[in-house]
């Protein structure tokens, strides 16, 4: 009888889901041959685009990182979209020496460049709303650590999808946090914002995100000899931010019947990834809760025995309030069902006698997923 392998697909940080595809294969596992390129890449309106290959290995083998939801991002300058950078499976991974090149809208071809840095592909083209791409990646024949892989060449499509829009109708901040102890996850404060949304749906058949992310920055300061030789210390600061995805609502446009288990902090049967087939009349208002992210003081302060302790520095630096920002993606329907698949995925069992999952893709002679966003985003500042 033939055994039907479900090759698994990476989700990336951005960070970041029309058939899926089954590959019929005899024999044992053992025998399976791996190292067919995986493309994994979101384009995003007004920001380069991006794209991860790497070589597809076996699920059980995969050494993958797992999604973070809760985390804090150190000296990051970007608290929307940085922090936990964490490279180990791409460095393990990436294709490097592929001749990848993305056309836009049928007209422009642009190459895009591999970066020693990231661990993935670069170029100039900054994706806007509508365009249709096209990326190619070409490996000519190439041997890496995994296997000797064969000439092939993968190419995947989208369109951009149009501007969303979501309305912030009320805001207000309530000292009591009843999310407090939540699927294993401590949210330190005892006041929340909760938050009147209103989601305006254009008709037809979208697709959507909601991040709720809320953000706490304050700085981490070391001092020490003041390199300019006189007996003052010299103080440094460095900004950082600690950032929480997870946000609580009752509304069903949030309910997903098969997320039977919790994870990362997220209750069972809850997901931020929807259509719009529960939105009437154009339009949707919800309520949801973002649990506060403390400002925290400046910590790491540290002076030599002869120095004399001299806190009139600390006043010098500005409090900054922690913010919630609301980010309503528009997101393609791949995308859609690639990040659906990728939810019902890491609640699973990954036992090899649990039935396997299929992650959604859209790459031709290949694996991956080429999705494409688009977003409206408000900042809240938390201050009352």
């Amino acid at each position: 009888m033939k055994n039907r392998l479900y090759p698994i697909l990476l989700a990336t940080m951005m960070c970041c889901s029309s058939c899926e595809k089954v590959l019929d294969y005899e024999g044992t596992v053992e025998d399976i041959s791996v190292g067919s390129m995986v493309i994994n890449a979101v384009a995003i309106v007004d920001s380069p685009l991006r794209v991860y290959l790497t070589q597809a290995v076996r699920a059980d083998q995969a050494n993958v990182r797992r999604y973070v939801d809760f985390y804090t991002a150190m000296h990051n300058n970007d608290p929307f979209f940085g922090g936990y950078q964490s490279n180990d499976y791409l460095q393990n991974t990436a294709i490097s020496t592929a001749q990848v090149e993305v056309q836009v809208n049928g007209q422009v071809t642009y190459p895009m460049t591999f970066s020693e840095k990231s661990n993935r592909y670069e170029c100039t083209y900054i994706p806007q709303e509508g365009d249709h791409l096209v990326v190619t990646a070409k490996n000519g024949g190439i041997q890496t650590d995994v296997v000797v892989m064969e000439s092939e060449t993968l190419t995947a499509e989208v369109t951009v999808p149009e501007k969303p829009y979501i309305e912030i109708v009320n805001h207000e901040v309530l000292d009591e946090n009843p999310y407090k102890y939540m699927n294993g996850l401590e949210f330190e404060t005892d006041s929340i914002m909760r938050l009147t949304l209103r989601i305006k749906d254009t008709g037809g058949e979208n697709y959507y995100r909601l991040r709720v992310r809320g953000i706490g920055m304050g700085y981490s300061i070391g001092g020490g000899p003041d390199p300019a030789g006189s007996s003052k210390t010299y103080w440094s600061s460095h900004p950082y931010y600690k950032i929480q995805d997870i946000f609580f609502s009752d509304d069903e446009l949030f309910l997903d019947s098969r997320l039977t288990t919790n994870f990362g902090g997220w209750p069972a049967f809850f997901s931020n990834v929807f259509n719009n087939q529960k939105i009437q009349k154009g339009d949707h208002t919800i309520i949801i809760d973002s649990p506060k992210v403390p400002y925290s003081p400046p910590f790491g302060n540290w002076m030599t025995s002869n120095d004399i302790l001299d806190d009139s520095h600390l006043n010098d630096i500005e409090h900054i309030p922690t913010q919630v920002m609301v980010e309503l993606q528009a997101i393609t329907e791949d995308y859609y069902r690639f990040l659906k698949s990728v939810e019902l995925y890491r609640i699973t069992n990954t036992d090899a006698n649990s039935e396997a999952i299929h992650i959604h893709g859209n790459a031709e002679n290949g694996w991956g997923i080429l999705g494409a966003m688009n977003y409206d985003r408000h900042i809240i500042g938390f201050d009352k």
